[in-house]
């Protein structure tokens, strides 16, 4: 039995989703290149991050216990700088280090062990997707459409920069989830999710989608091979031949 990885709506917009639209560090969904082909070499290893996938349902594993493990060692780091040696004197800033290293170390310690379940979908059939909360905040569903993604700056270094993030709806201050299915920076993973998420097109190439192919043709064929929801730099042809020139027959492009 197949399981349901439907979800409920839980936010309809951002408080600010016309600002959203020209932040600066803003990528628009689009296919800007042919992204990497999704096959064994993502789906075939035991530690594959991709829970479950079809043509309806993409499912990844969330590293969710990176944050508590990381944090909680900087944090812990600290605390031991501040500590040692314990005969050292102590003026007020090495206290106020002391307490806040102190607090973040037990801070992290507690979200390890008490963090909500944490999901990462993509649902091409309905046009959602859900990703997780910042800390204790519950998984976030909304419309595909409405939920803009950014690129990250890194550091000095460039470390870091320019991974694909998903802004979060929250009420009072802006946070991001790194979006990391497929490709090695910003545009070629929005690239991939947006063709999967565009179910008017195919589904995006590689071997692990061929099983699928043929009952999702089936499917845009029979809604007329409806125009694609999103734009393309690149074309987005049928498996075959055959299938392109009825695409081209009954919807027109």
């Amino acid at each position: 039995m197949v399981k349901d990885y439907t979800r409920v709506i839980t936010h309809q917009n951002y408080r600010n989703a016309a600002k959203l639209k020209k932040y600066y560090h803003r990528v628009a969904k689009k296919i800007y290149i042919k992204p990497s082909l999704f096959g064994k070499n993502y789906t075939g290893s035991k530690r594959t991050d991709y829970i479950f996938f079809n043509d309806e349902f993409l499912v990844t594993k969330i590293a969710k216990y990176v944050i508590p493990i990381m944090g909680g060692i900087v944090a812990l780091g600290f605390l031991l700088i501040f500590i040692f040696p314990l005969d050292e004197p102590r003026d007020m800033a090495d206290w106020v280090g002391l307490g806040i290293s102190a607090f973040t170390t037990v801070l992290f310690t507690v979200y390890g062990f008490t963090m909500p379940k944490k999901e990462g979908i993509l649902n091409r059939r309905d046009g959602l997707i859900t990703f997780t909360g910042f800390m204790w905040e519950p998984d976030i569903t909304m419309e595909f459409k409405k939920v803009e993604f950014a690129y990250s700056t890194g550091g000095e270094n460039m470390i870091g920069a320019f991974q694909l993030q998903i802004i979060r709806p929250n009420k009072w201050f802006q946070t991001f989830e790194v979006a990391g299915y497929i490709g090695k920076d910003c545009y070629a993973n929005m690239s991939f999710i947006t063709w999967y998420m565009d179910k008017n097109r195919p589904l995006p190439p590689g071997s692990a989608f061929d099983v699928y192919r043929e009952q999702d043709y089936q499917r845009r064929k029979a809604a007329g091979f409806p125009r694609p929801l999103y734009p393309s730099v690149i074309e987005t042809p049928e498996a075959t031949k055959e299938q392109q020139a009825a695409r081209k027959r009954i919807g027109g492009w």
